[in-house]
């Protein structure tokens, strides 16, 4: 995908900002709202998978039903011809977790127990939804400039 890429004459790719085995992520803006978002766009190799697409799809709208502030809101989910199925979900800006590991090193005691907190919350509150985070890792964690605390991808 180039960065003048726009699905559904919507959504206008701006950047790569992650990558997984199942999708890669783009910093998108959309040109209804005119606001920026994440767009999580499924490779192209997975698509032919008919039971994957069900996953991918039941994955959005689980995900959409969540609305707390420690969980990365889903939009929109879509898809553009036979090869691009996507989901739209808020743009979160800073750093997942893992990369601001590798910055700073470890965390002291205090800041480590209020990522904690805050991340427990997200999936408390997902998990009283009926919804099983089966993915927790620190590059699900994201981090925002603010120091707030999201949990992405219930994939």
């Amino acid at each position: 995908m180039s960065e003048q890429t726009t699905l559904n004459d919507r959504y206008r790719l701006i950047e790569q900002i992650g990558s997984g085995g199942m999708a890669v992520l783009y910093k998108a803006q959309d040109l209804e709202l005119g606001r920026l978002v994440a767009i999580k766009l499924l490779r192209p190799s997975l698509v032919s998978d008919p039971e994957f697409l069900i996953r991918f799809r039941r994955e959005a709208q689980s995900a959409a039903n969540l609305t707390h502030p420690n969980i990365v809101t889903v939009h929109d989910v879509g898809q553009d011809g036979p090869k691009a199925h996507f989901i739209v979900m808020e743009y979160v800006p800073g750093q997942d977790l893992k990369q601001l590991l590798r910055a700073r090193g470890s965390f002291d005691t205090e800041t480590a127990l209020a990522i904690i907190i805050e991340v427990c919350k997200g999936i408390g509150y997902a998990h009283r939804a009926g919804l099983i985070h089966c993915d927790v890792k620190p590059q699900n964690i994201l981090v925002t400039p603010e120091n707030s605390i999201k949990v992405a991808d219930f994939g």
